[in-house]
C-alpha cells in the first residue's frame, strides 16, 4: 500500500513529506481560514526596556461579521497573556476585513497607536 503523497505527481496530494506535511491549498478553501496570530513587542517611546509591552495578536475568519476579525491579549509579568479584547473595537460590532494580511496590519497599527497615546499621557 502506498501512501498518498506517492501517487501521482507532486502537486496531486494535499499534503508532501518536503513540506513538513503541512496542508497544500489552493486559494479559497476553508483552509485557507485558520485562526492565525503574531507576536508583536511594542517599544515605549522613552527607550526603557522595563517599559516596553508585548501582545499577541489573533486574526480569526468571522461568517456573521463577514470577514476576518482580530482579538489582542497583552503578556503581563508573568510572560501569561491577560484578558483579550477586540483588536478594532467600533461599539459593539468588531471591524472585519475581507483578507488576513489586512486584517493583522490594521490591528498592528491600532496597537502601535494606542500605546503611543497611553504613553503621551492625557491630552
Amino acid at each position: 500500500m502506498s501512501d498518498p503523497w506517492n501517487r501521482g505527481n507532486r502537486d496531486a496530494s494535499r499534503r508532501s513529506p518536503l513540506q513538513g506535511g503541512e496542508p497544500r491549498t489552493r486559494g479559497g478553501t476553508q483552509d485557507d481560514r485558520r485562526e492565525r496570530s503574531i507576536r508583536l513587542g511594542v517599544s515605549h517611546p522613552s527607550g526603557d526596556p522595563a517599559r516596553h509591552r508585548v501582545f499577541e495578536i489573533r486574526a480569526s475568519y468571522d461568517e456573521g461579521a463577514g470577514g476576518w476579525v482580530a482579538r489582542v491579549g497583552e503578556e503581563n509579568a508573568n510572560e501569561q497573556l491577560d484578558r483579550w479584547r477586540a483588536a478594532l473595537n467600533l461599539g459593539d460590532r468588531r471591524q472585519a476585513f475581507p483578507s488576513l494580511a489586512t486584517c493583522l496590519g490594521e490591528a498592528v497599527a491600532a496597537l502601535v497607536a494606542a500605546v503611543d497615546r497611553e504613553a503621551a499621557g492625557p491630552a
